[in-house]
């Protein structure tokens, strides 16, 4: 094995802490796969069998979350380094929720599902970097439920775009209607009008027809 393939896969925060000798024989007996897509090819689509561990090593990709009525969507631009949705390898429901597609030319690191099982099974650290991955994602969303309400319309605003977001940074694209905006909020659409002309004054967010465009998620106001 080739140091630089050592390198690429020492990048993967599954196999942060194991020694050098873990590595050697991680790389001997497992199967790695390596993909190149092309800017504007889907990667993996909603409702695709997630069998796979995605790392996305170098590239930006574009995030397309639907709502189950298809009443909106939510598109991110996600850079490397990422992993996609890892905590659908596993439990009741085993599909990618979002659609994930070339932004730039993107290359990545994939690990099969039985793979998976085989490395968590005969090592430790492994294992844990992958049960702390998966903790860590569940706890961050469990813990927004608790979150003080907002006493303004602009943070409602702002909780119900991050509430959506796979990334919490970042240029997002929200695609709805004002009034299905308020009904969501339980608001009237002039006030989520006058709340978002406000934050577009601002320079948070730039509003066209039927869609919101935020160049950066981090900076709205809580």
């Amino acid at each position: 094995m080739t140091t630089e393939f050592s390198h690429r896969i020492i990048e993967l925060p599954l196999f942060l802490g194991l020694s050098q000798s873990e590595i050697t024989a991680i790389m001997g007996h497992t199967r790695f796969g390596f993909t190149q897509v092309a800017e504007g090819m889907p990667v993996v689509k909603e409702h695709d069998a997630c069998s796979h561990l995605y790392f996305l090593r170098k590239g930006t990709l574009r995030v397309e979350t639907v709502a189950d009525d298809h009443g909106y969507r939510l598109v991110e631009e996600v850079g490397a380094p990422t992993l996609l949705q890892p905590e659908h390898l596993f439990g009741l429901h085993q599909h990618y929720t979002s659609t994930f597609t070339a932004q730039t030319d993107c290359q990545f690191i994939t690990l099969e599902k039985s793979e998976v099982i085989r490395l968590t099974t005969e090592f430790t650290i492994f294992r844990l970097n992958f049960f702390n991955l998966l903790t860590t994602r569940i706890q961050k969303r469990e813990r927004t439920l608790w979150h003080t309400p907002s006493e303004t319309l602009v943070g409602r605003i702002t909780r119900f775009i991050s509430a959506r977001c796979q990334d919490a940074k970042g240029k997002k694209t929200l695609y709805i209607k004002m009034t299905r905006l308020a009904e969501e909020l339980n608001d009237s659409r002039l006030d989520i009008s006058h709340a978002l002309n406000d934050m577009q004054a601002n320079r948070w967010l730039t509003l066209h027809r039927g869609r919101i465009q935020i160049p950066q998620l981090e900076l709205l106001p809580k």
